[in-house]
């Protein structure tokens, strides 16, 4: 596939998402293609509807902020029943910003808050509907995955690092090989994340990105005269080098930095994350 065809077909993925109000003031982004999926639930959090101040002000999520536990353990009760999950069946990554990708179940359960955290890893997979895979992020992209056949699912923090290293492709890998799916069958989508015009990156990060995708027109150039890279596309890219097809693929389009119901490291460097969250309804 040359430059010209991949832009193409990169400009025809549909880019769009649906914010729902779950209560409490609990805001979360979700795909429109998931959405349409009765057998399953997910979403991307906003930062609103907590109990942290200050710069974790108000739902933050995420447990390696310099913040008090507690705080964080009262946002995901509240947002774990705003969402109509059980507390108690959340599986969470232990991130890296690698490609680690684990197969987990209800044996899982509450691994990385109630007990103790999974070995180093960025991405889940599962077949158990008693398990709600989360992923935490703060800029980096979220990687959503349903094979409605095999009745699958896979959800991955892909960090500029991972994403480079394809961990999108090792997660439809494991479904593969985990549950015997087909990557046609994959829907596949991109949640809030840094966007291309605000990715600035040095010249070797982006001769770097270029090497391992050399087929996208990824790299840009801010008013600054600064390289960028287009992650969004990373994410595309791979995901068809995987099988899965143009038509299964979705991104939310919504920037981290720029959407202030967000947080965002990079705008805000101390600041409180998000979580993604898949899971099957039994």
């Amino acid at each position: 596939m040359t430059k010209k065809q991949f832009w193409n077909l990169y400009r025809s993925i549909p880019r769009g998402y649906a914010y729902r109000e779950l209560g409490n003031n609990v805001g979360v982004y979700r795909l429109p293609s998931f959405e349409a999926c009765p057998q399953i639930e997910h979403g991307f959090t906003a930062r609103t509807g907590g109990v942290s101040v200050g710069p974790y002000e108000s739902l933050n999520l995420s447990y390696t902020r310099p913040e008090q536990r507690e705080n964080v353990d009262e946002n995901y009760r509240i947002f774990t029943k705003a969402a109509g999950i059980r507390f108690e069946a959340m599986v969470m990554d232990s991130y890296e910003h690698g490609t680690t990708v684990l197969r987990v179940d209800r044996g899982d359960c509450g691994r990385g808050y109630l007990r103790e955290p999974l070995p180093p890893c960025d991405g889940l997979v599962t077949n158990d509907p008693a398990v709600t895979l989360i992923t935490g992020h703060a800029d980096c992209m979220a990687f959503f995955f349903y094979d409605p056949v095999q009745k699958a699912i896979g959800l991955c923090h892909a960090g500029w690092r991972g994403a480079k290293e394809r961990i999108g492709a090792e997660v439809v890998r494991m479904m593969t090989a985990s549950y015997g799916c087909d990557p046609k069958d994959i829907l596949a989508g991109v949640g809030p994340s840094i966007c291309p015009r605000c990715f600035e990156v040095g010249d070797d990060v982006a001769k770097a990105f270029e090497k391992a995708f050399p087929h996208c027109p990824l790299r840009g150039i801010n008013a600054a005269g600064k390289a960028t890279v287009d992650l969004w596309q990373v994410a595309v890219c791979q995901f068809l080098d995987s099988g899965i097809a143009a038509e299964h693929i979705e991104l939310m389009g919504v920037c981290t930095v720029e959407d202030e119901r967000l947080y965002s490291y990079r705008r805000d460097g101390r600041t409180g994350g998000m979580a993604a969250y898949l899971g099957m309804r039994e």
